[in-house]
């Protein structure tokens, strides 16, 4: 933390006399890197039509996959916090709350409808979030000879989500 206020040019203590702790500076940045992807994923759904389950997942997922592009230190820090049962994973779970509600009553009725496969929904949703890993793991996607420069998430989303039509 002292590091990063030098580097802002700020008193040695301004983030704790701003935030009271590094868990809670933490936290508020991992809320607006959250609320920036939700807002992207939002803002992007805005023209899709309420009435085309399909369509308004289609949408989001390949959203979603933009912003993960966008933002690979984000899928790093979540990647690294997934793994270990903390505090903070819970806090990220529950940012990821308000977009599990919305996308859950979507599957269920294309589900319903024969559209997508009934699978588990941890599984529907590491089918969709895990390939994310592409953008957080870009030396290894570049051993395997993914460019640096890729426009893929618009594919990547498709194959995943391709994955659990029926």
């Amino acid at each position: 933390m002292r590091r990063l206020n030098e580097r802002l040019g700020m008193a040695h203590t301004f983030i704790h006399d701003r935030y009271g702790s590094k868990d809670a500076f933490w936290r508020a940045v991992m809320g607006s890197a959250v609320g920036h992807v939700r807002d992207e994923v939002e803002a992007a759904l805005d023209g899709e039509q309420p009435g085309d389950d399909l369509a308004w997942l289609t949408a989001s997922e390949r959203a979603l996959h933009q912003a993960a592009a966008r933002r690979p230190r984000l899928a790093r820090v979540v990647d690294y916090e997934a793994a270990r049962n903390s505090s903070r994973l819970t806090f990220l779970h529950t940012l990821m709350g308000p977009l599990d509600d919305a996308v859950r009553p979507v599957v269920e009725r294309l589900v319903r409808a024969g559209t997508l496969r009934d699978v588990p929904w941890y599984l529907f949703y590491f089918a969709i979030i895990k390939p994310l890993a592409i953008y957080s793991q870009a030396p290894l996607a570049r051993l395997f000879g993914r460019p640096d420069d890729a426009d893929d998430h618009t594919l990547l989303s498709a194959v995943a989500l391709n994955g659990l039509l029926t």
